[in-house]
């Protein structure tokens, strides 16, 4: 609106009442919005949702702080928040490759950048440009919450689009409390799966808008209705941030692919026009394509002309331009053979035909895109070393080897049971002759998603999703069915009504619905409500390390060309908490990298062997923890055995069982064979490396180069080790004696005795390499001030300097 000028010969008192009634009318409206708003049921059930859900996410907070720091959940939050912090020096910045990470060769960094930049930009601005490592873990702890919240609200216009606002509701409220949604929306749990969800669920409630609303306006090309061509360029900036959000983006934009070919026969069946459909698509893949394209021209992957959809390369812009083209050519198809009233099948199998011929093509011609696909595939179903060893990996029916439902009740509960209800009454009660293309979407973007959910268990949390949508419409059926909306419904006089709709079975249906929710949350509890037992202790080891090991170089700045100076040996599963809490190099982490030497480390025979390994990997500590151990020694959820698998030996080399006599009988004691207890794993953990007798019984001598300087007494158990060169010890005794050493040392608040042995030579010479000085405390071990040499009954005393052990210097022991 123009300004208002004043009217010749208005006075300055017209002015002001008419200045008075404007804002008067504008104070009426406004305040009629907010009173239509505060009086939106559905808006008000719907944020009563959204307080429950941000409740049960928030469920962390009841044990994740400590000692003002957030113990975040599993592993790959870790390196999310080393990217993040990185991210909040160098905005808008990701660095691509980081030195610190499979030690000493480094590794390009694959995740796409969206979550770490969103985490980063939110700090920067509640750290005014300048965020504290409290202030980024707050943020990046918080910012799940926030995007499954996001993600409940999305899935409800989803529903209500396509089952109606009563099973929306319903359904919101069931991702609002589900355990496999809320576990991956939780408070500290800082990855970008969170954002897979929100973002994918964007894409989809776009992507159907758009067709809705296309197949009443019937656009063309030359004329392009507003609101379908604004949801579709929506749908595309979606797709665009699915690119940015995961690896697995053409997952999630291929169901948009498998869709538009169900809903090009339905329509087809039907005689109709799938023009709506064909330009909407088109539209929808171009604009993502065009919105990708810069951020692949400015990547490594992409001016290396690299073509992986590990990282954001040319793959994608091929794979959006293609899916562009599909929709051209299923346009082209679809008029073509309407006008030569062909079957209405003819369009999808040319389709299907089509596709197999052009994947033969690009196998030959574009080998890189074909096997990059297939390399999908494989991932997919779980294949390869390494990832037969990842438990999430596993299909959803399978645990510890065996079929079992102990997974999808922990994550999805009677919710699980609710949904298959659901599907089956939604099948059963379609009008098949005249589906919305929100359902055709759902039902297909479902199967899709339920393939994906059993085939590999850390898809529940996709699943999770469908999940809500079945078990709330198997909710709202079963009500509507009973009656219960036929009182509550736009009733203005409700509680004269009460007596109408609140029959004996609405009652019924209400406590059984009661009833259904209390495993849920009990679960959601068992999910979100307990921390996994290994934090605690991995936070603590690796901050003890960062406070009292000598700093590396380059921590945030680890690009091509720097240097660490020293690395970390431990399991691959610990890597992301030695990166980000101890920041320090890994020689393993979660991207799968430096296994193999990993694996060979721990499970050596020999400690030259194992040295050797290191010395390879620059490598001056190790960490490790009980979970390592194997469950047939006694170990609670051990995964040892994963080690000589990845090591391509036997596995079963490293059990043992044997008979024992009971009462009335026998029994059969598993255990770790003479190889597991002689592995560098077990004498480092079991034995702190100090030697002695095994559990077996057999006599093993101290390490000579690894010496323990921290060790946690929590849950689990994790104890740091520095690797030395060693001091050696000589001396003189009579030939062929055995000679003995010992040093009496003090740790985690006990006594405790290096030992080692040797036999004298055929001139009566012997030596030892030893990892402790005397008289020396290092980390929190502390030693006496001696070694004892003994021969027979002989002895003789020790003193062993830092300086010899830390330069490998010889002392002399004397004779015996």
């Amino acid at each position: 609106m123009g300004s208002k000028r004043k009217a010749p010969g208005e006075t300055r008192k017209k002015q002001e009442d008419r200045r008075k009634a404007d804002e008067g009318k504008a104070s009426e409206t406004q305040g009629s919005a907010l009173s239509r708003l505060l009086k939106d049921r559905t808006l008000i059930m719907l944020a009563g949702i959204l307080l429950i859900g941000l409740a049960l996410r928030l469920l962390p907070l009841t044990y994740s702080l400590s000692g003002g720091q957030i113990a975040f959940s599993e592993f790959d939050p870790y390196y999310h928040l080393r990217r993040i912090t990185y991210a909040a020096g160098n905005f808008p910045y990701l660095n691509s490759f980081d030195s610190y990470v499979n030690y000493p060769y480094g590794y390009g960094i694959s995740w796409p950048p969206l979550f770490d930049l969103i985490a980063a930009g939110l700090s920067l601005i509640v750290g005014l440009g300048s965020p504290s490592r409290p202030i980024i873990e707050a943020v990046s702890a918080s910012l799940p919450v926030i995007l499954g919240l996001v993600s409940i609200v999305l899935l409800y216009y989803i529903v209500k689009d396509a089952l109606g606002r009563q099973a929306g509701l319903l359904a919101a409220l069931f991702m609002a409390i589900l355990p496999a949604s809320i576990f991956r929306t939780a408070f500290a749990y800082a990855d970008h799966h969170a954002l897979e969800v929100a973002v994918s669920l964007a894409m989809y409630l776009c992507f159907t808008r758009a067709l809705a609303l296309a197949r009443e306006e019937k656009p063309s090309l030359p004329k392009l209705p507003k609101k379908p061509l604004a949801y579709a360029l929506l749908a595309g900036a979606c797709m665009a941030g699915m690119v940015f959000s995961w690896e697995g983006a053409p997952i999630f934009i291929g169901i948009v692919v498998l869709y538009a070919l169900t809903q090009y026969a339905y329509d087809g069946f039907r005689r109709e026009d799938t023009e709506y459909l064909s330009i909407t698509g088109a539209i929808a893949s171009l604009a993502a394509a065009v919105l990708v394209t810069p951020f692949v021209l400015a990547s490594p992957a992409g001016q290396s002309l690299t073509i992986s959809a590990v990282y954001i390369s040319w793959f994608h812009v091929i794979y959006l331009i293609a899916m562009a083209l599909f929709f051209v050519a299923m346009g082209g198809l679809s008029r073509l053979y309407s006008g030569m009233k062909a079957p209405w099948f003819s369009t999808v199998l040319t389709a299907v035909a089509g596709a197999a011929v052009l994947a033969g093509a690009v196998k030959l011609a574009l080998p890189q895109v074909f096997d990059t696909l297939a390399g999908g595939v494989q991932f997919l179903f779980g294949s390869g070393n390494v990832l037969a060893t990842i438990v999430e990996v596993e299909p959803l029916f399978i645990n510890d080897g065996g079929l079992s439902i102990a997974i999808p009740w922990a994550y999805l509960s009677t919710g699980g049971l609710l949904a298959i209800l659901g599907l089956a009454i939604f099948l059963l009660t379609r009008k098949w002759g005249g589906m919305k293309n929100a359902e055709v979407f759902l039902l297909v973007w479902t199967l899709v998603v339920l393939a994906l959910g059993l085939l590999q268990k850390r898809f529940v949390y996709l699943l999770a999703v469908n999940v809500s949508i079945f078990a709330g419409f198997a909710v709202y059926w079963t009500l509507d069915l009973v009656g219960f909306y036929r009182g509550t419904e736009n009733n203005k006089k409700a509680s004269q009504s009460r007596d109408a709709w609140l029959t004996p079975p609405v009652v019924a249906m209400g406590i059984v619905f009661a009833v259904l929710l209390i495993p849920i949350l009990m679960s959601d509890y068992s999910v979100s409500g307990v921390q996994e037992f290994y934090t605690l202790d991995w936070n603590e080891a690796c901050q003890w390390v960062k406070d009292n090991t000598p700093k590396t170089s380059y921590t945030y700045s680890a690009d091509k060309g720097t240097e660490p100076e020293y690395g970390i040996m431990s399991w691959w599963d610990y890597g992301n908490y030695i990166l980000y809490r101890a920041e320090r190099p890994a020689v393993a982490n979660n991207f799968q990298t430096g296994i193999g030497d990993a694996a060979r480390f721990f499970i050596a025979q020999d400690e030259a062997g194992a040295s050797e390994i290191m010395d390879k990997r620059k490598a001056k500590y190790v960490m490790l923890d009980y979970r390592l151990g194997s469950p047939w020694a006694g170990v609670t959820a051990g995964v040892f055995e994963n080690m000589p698998y990845l090591a391509g030996e036997d596995t079963s080399s490293y059990h043992a069982s044997y008979v024992v006599p009971v009462t009335y009988g026998s029994q059969t004691v598993l255990d770790g064979s003479d190889k597991y207890y002689s592995s560098m794993y077990s004498r480092l953990f079991n034995d702190d490396g100090l030697g002695g007798r095994d559990r077996l019984g057999h006599e093993a001598g101290g390490l000579q180069r690894y010496r323990l300087i921290y060790a946690t007494d929590g849950t689990d158990p994790v104890k740091v080790f520095e690797y030395v060169k060693g001091a050696t010890i000589t001396g003189t005794a009579s030939p062929g004696a055995v000679v003995k050493a010992s040093l009496n040392m003090a740790f985690q608040g006990g006594e405790h005795t290096y030992y080692a042995s040797t036999t004298a030579g055929a001139d009566g010479s012997f030596s030892f390499t030893v990892p402790y000085p005397t008289s020396a405390t290092i980390g929190t071990t502390s030693t006496a001030q001696a070694y004892v040499l003994t021969s027979g009954a002989s002895s003789v005393e020790v003193q062993v300097p830092a300086s010899a052990v830390d330069n490998g210097e010889t002392v002399a022991g004397g004779k015996l």
